[in-house]
């Protein structure tokens, strides 16, 4: 630069010398010619102030020379560089368009711009200067400019029409030779660069560099000896980064032509230069080591490497799981295998590795999402000619046995187009819990279908048995007992008598007998279950009530007793039921005593489900033995403490029996007319209204009881009341021979024509039935709607579960919640009581209506009987709803009360939430030890099983541990089903993120 201003400075001289000096002032001349000459020195600050001094030196009419001193002020300022030099030179041309330096002065401004690296902007500059009107020098200066400034935006082919524009030998010739051959290198056109380098390794200004070049070149051709050879002299001669570079470039050559102790040596000296182990660098120590036998050295270099989905990825980890597997560590040898499993790289190592993995997570346990599975169907459908495919098949046999996906099993069974025998046992056995599965979740279709598949293969004789003992439950649970005898039976026929499922197929089958009345057999059933099934629990009370009810039936109270007192014995629930009946069965007996005895025993105990029961029996019992004081104490305490019990109305009936034998009328009318008022359409009051008669008409006040009639809207015709009895009489035979659509037709008769009659509650039961033998469910929901308005009858628990059931099921959410809500008041035991609090919270849910979900749920909340389940929906759902809504910190708590059991979908996601929003807080370790937890706890909900997983990568992923965050996402990947719901997709993205 200096060189080129120097000539311009000379040329500008001689056009200064041919000027006429007459118009300068020796004083303005004197500081001109002395600046020019300090310029001409490169003393830029004496020149300036030389300069600064010609124009207060000269008259206003001798400006010229002003112009003159002004342009070199600015050129001062810029070889000064000074801050204010971009703008000295702006202003120049600013003020003097037409000066003479123009051109010159926006080259200087150009190449300053240049000079500072803002490219852009000296482009455009360079852009106004004459190119033609530069000087010789000037125009290398520019060439050499321009073709930098085109290289550092990254447009080469421009950028050598700049370099080639330079002549050789010049003073730019080197750098333009430079740029020309580094391009060369880099677009690996190493013939011409080769070139290049080798003149410029003579060039003073680039012979130290030009080396490293003509190294470089020579690596990437291969000829590691050169390299090794040459790089060793170059690195004693270099410095810094260079030799850093050096040192690592020899350590490759090294590694190429398999010296794997120079290639360590080589890495170790770049190391302790300062160089960077990044994933090649580990690589070539990791896999020097590993040659080297070194191998608990080598895990943590190759180990680095891992993460990203590519080649070297693929290597690394194949060599890293040898290492793992020599140190006894099959898990992290079966994630590497997994990361070089990808046949999109070497098919060799893919191959070996792709069956290795398999193999591992095989002996492993399977994986937690049955990768096992799914890596060996995968070998054997992309290596089906591998000598070891026979071996896979095997292994895949095994893991299906031991899988616990039977979905994910079954599917994958079924793609085989001719599976042999091992194979077709495999399907039996996963049909068959395949079908469990879907029972147990309530699927009975499904559950048959599979299980009917299971039977059909029969290849297992184990298997085949039992399919048919569930599809026994199946028809049991479906109503059809015939099916479910035949079932249970050809068990029995099957089965050995030492499977747990021999003595509960004879207990089935006593149901199927009991259901159905056939009193005989299902003792015989019942009794043979008891003398099979030695555990005193649930099973075996029931089973004891059971076979006890079948004696009683049978009239052999004496043998139902004991068994009654056997099955209370068995200390469970069932005990209630079988005290009660005990205490029933002493009645039959004639043992009075200790009837009441047995009854008062269960009243004061206030456990169980049958205390109501036990006080209505002690009651009506008094009344029996005309202890009618006794009896109207318990009773009238009785209808005033249960208004909801589905005894208080005969218990009502009862009580007023009981007073008009203690000769109080007054209490015993009462207590008829609430019977009226209570259950207007019922027999009972029908037999009500006969003991308000004959207590009005005793009173001799006939008149009374037509005026109570009247005001009580009853018929007290007792013709009207006769024809009443024989309509319904008519039309309930009807009912009973079967002929639905008649019975329909005569019921409805009855309704319309006896609109108050004292069989209203039988009508529209019967009615409802004729309604769902004919499907028609909209006539059964209004019909079982009418009746279940009516006040607490017979019918009240019946005609609630049908109801609840049939608007649950037609999707009219607000009348099922009203139906099941209702029942739970009616139903006796705590289990029925359960169920119907889960069916009025679900069909509140399901109504959508966030305030009236909460509101259910602490509803449920109150109630005593609700069960767990209605209890964990509802906070579930309150949960959901708390974090829909941003409040995050109110749900968390519910979340993780819910999360200690993650069997359930709500608890399984409950998990998972509490996971999310502990990384969200930023303890990740915390996070880390939720999600081990997690998985250890077999969670059924592979889903968020398998989203706390990507969270686990995630954390990995955050410590910058590539590989084990690629090999938890990897597992997702080859292991988790279903493969088109969003997680296998997440899984792939995150390793696609992941460094390389």
């Amino acid at each position: 630069m200096r060189k080129g201003v120097i000539v311009l400075i000379a040329a500008l001289g001689c056009l200064w010398c041919g000027a006429d000096a007459s118009v300068l002032t020796s004083g303005g001349r004197t500081h001109f010619d002395r600046g020019r000459e300090l310029y001409a020195l490169g003393r830029w600050a004496d020149a300036r102030e030389e300069f600064a001094a010609v124009c207060g030196a000269v008259p206003q009419t001798e400006s010229s020379l002003c112009v003159e001193a002004d342009y070199y002020m600015a050129m001062c300022a810029m070889e000064l560089k000074e801050a204010g030099a971009e703008a000295r030179l702006a202003e120049f041309l600013r003020r003097n368009p037409e000066s003479v330096h123009v051109n010159d002065v926006e080259f200087a401004l150009a190449s300053l711009l240049c000079t500072a690296g803002r490219y852009d902007e000296a482009q455009r500059a360079f852009g106004k200067v004459d190119y033609a009107t530069l000087s010789p020098e000037h125009r290398q200066q520019y060439d050499i400019r321009m073709g930098y400034i085109r290289f550092q935006q990254g447009d080469y082919d421009d950028a050598l029409r700049y370099f080639r524009r330079i002549p050789s030998p010049s003073e730019y010739s080197d750098h333009a030779l430079y740029y020309i051959s580094y391009i060369a290198y880099v677009r690996g056109d190493n013939a011409m660069a080769r070139a290049g380098f080798t003149e410029l390794s003579r060039s003073a200004a680039y012979g130290a560099v030009a080396p490293f070049y003509l190294l470089q070149i020579e690596f990437n051709e291969g000829n590691y000896r050169y390299v090794v050879t040459t790089g060793g002299s170059l690195i004693d001669r270099a410095a810094g980064e260079r030799r850093t570079e050096l040192e690592r470039i020899v350590a490759e050559g090294w590694f190429h032509l398999g010296d794997y102790g120079r290639t360590e040596e080589f890495l170790d000296a770049y190391r302790r230069s300062g160089g960077e182990m990044g994933r090649n660098e580990n690589y070539l120590l990791g896999y020097s080591l590993y040659r080297q036998a070194r191998y608990d050295e080598a895990r943590p270099c190759l180990q680095q490497v891992c993460g990203a989905d590519d080649a070297l990825t693929q290597n690394a980890s194949y060599h890293l799981a040898d290492c793992y597997l020599r140190g006894g560590d099959k898990q992290r040898a079966m994630q590497s295998f997994a990361m070089a499993a990808n046949e999109a790289f070497d098919a060799a190592i893919a191959e070996d590795a792709l069956f290795n993995y398999g193999k591992l997570q095989y002996e492993l346990g399977g994986g937690l999402f049955n990768e096992a599975i799914h890596v060996l169907n995968r070998y054997i459908a992309q290596y089906p000619t591998s000598e070891r495919a026979v071996q896979a098949r095997e292994l895949l046999i095994a893991a299906y046995y031991n899988s616990r996906n039977y979905e994910a099993a079954y599917t994958a069974l079924k793609h085989y187009p001719s599976p042999d025998g091992n194979l077709r046992a495999a399907l039996q056995k996963i049909a068959y819990f395949r079908g469990l599965e879907a029972y147990s979740r309530g699927d009975l279709d499904g559950a048959a279908q599979s299980l009917s598949e299971s039977a059909a293969i029969n290849v297992s004789p184990k298997y085949g048995a039992l399919a048919r003992f569930w599809l026994g439950e199946i028809a049991f649970a479906r109503g059809d007992y015939a099916e479910a005898e035949r079932r249970y039976k050809e068990y029995l026929h099957r089965a050995p008598r030492t499977e747990d499922e021999y003595a509960k197929a004879h207990y089935n089958l006593g149901y199927c007998y009991f259901d159905r009345g056939d009193m005989s057999n299902a003792y015989a059933s019942f009794a043979r279950f008891n003398q099979l099934y030695s555990a005193a629990d649930r099973y075996k009370a029931d089973a004891l009530n059971r076979e006890a009810d079948a004696r009683y039936s049978l009239r052999q109270f004496s043998a139902a007793l004991a068994t009654y007192e056997k099955a209370a014995a068995v200390g469970t629930n069932e005990k209630y039921y079988a005290d009660f009946q005990r205490a029933v069965t002493l009645g039959i007996l004639d043992r009075g005593p200790q009837k009441i005895e047995a009854l008062q025993r269960i009243i004061a105990a206030d456990r169980g489900d049958y205390v109501d029961d036990a006080t209505y029996e002690l009651g009506r019992t008094y009344i029996a033995a005309e202890r009618y004081d006794d009896g109207a104490k318990v009773l009238s305490k009785f209808v005033e403490e249960n208004p909801h019990s589905p005894f208080f109305t005969p218990a009502l009936s009862d009580l007023g029996l009981a007073y008009l034998n203690l000769g109080q009328p007054e209490l015993s009318r009462r207590c008829y007319e609430r019977v009226v008022e209570s259950a207007p359409g019922s027999a009972t009051a029908r037999d009500a209204l006969q003991g308000i008669r004959e207590i009005y008409v005793a009173d001799g006040n006939v008149d009374g009881y037509f005026a109570y009639a009247e005001k009580a809207g009853v018929e007290c015709d007792t013709s009207v009341m006769a024809r009443d009895s024989l309509s319904f009489a008519a039309a309930r035979k009807i009912y009973l021979s079967g002929d639905t659509a008649a019975a329909e037709k005569s019921l409805r008769s009855y309704l319309r024509n006896y609109p108050k009659g004292y069989y209203t509650d039988d009508a529209l039961f019967y009615l409802s039935d004729c309604h769902l033998k004919a499907k028609q469910t909209d006539a059964a929901i209004e019909t079982l709607s009418e009746l279940a308005a009516r006040p607490t009858n017979q019918y009240s628990a019946r005609t609630l579960g049908t109801l609840s059931k049939l608007t649950s099921e037609a999707g009219r959410h607000a009348e099922a919640a009203k139906a099941y809500r209702a029942l739970y008041d009616v139903v006796q035991t705590a289990d029925e009581r359960a169920a119907a609090a889960t069916g009025y919270f679900r069909s509140v849910e399901a109504g959508g209506d966030d305030a009236a979900t909460l509101a259910a749920a602490a509803e449920v909340e109150t109630l005593p009987d609700a069960g767990t389940t209605a209890q964990r929906e509802a906070k579930f759902a309150c949960a959901t709803i708390l974090r829909r809504g941003g409040k995050q910190a109110e749900a968390l708590p519910l979340y993780r009360e819910l999360s200690r059991e993650v069997k359930t979908a709500e608890g399984a996601e409950s998990a998972y939430r509490v996971i999310e929003a502990t990384l969200a807080g930023g303890d990740a370790a915390a996070a880390e030890t939720l999600i081990f937890a997690f998985a250890e706890k077999g969670s059924p909900h592979a889903y968020w099983v398998a989203k706390a997983y990507i969270a686990l990568g995630d954390i990995y992923a955050g410590r910058d541990d590539s590989f084990q965050a690629r090999a938890t996402y990897q597992s997702i990947v080859d292991g988790y089903s279903p493969a088109d719901d969003g997680i296998v997709a997440e899984a792939k993205a995150r390793i696609e993120k992941l460094k390389k």
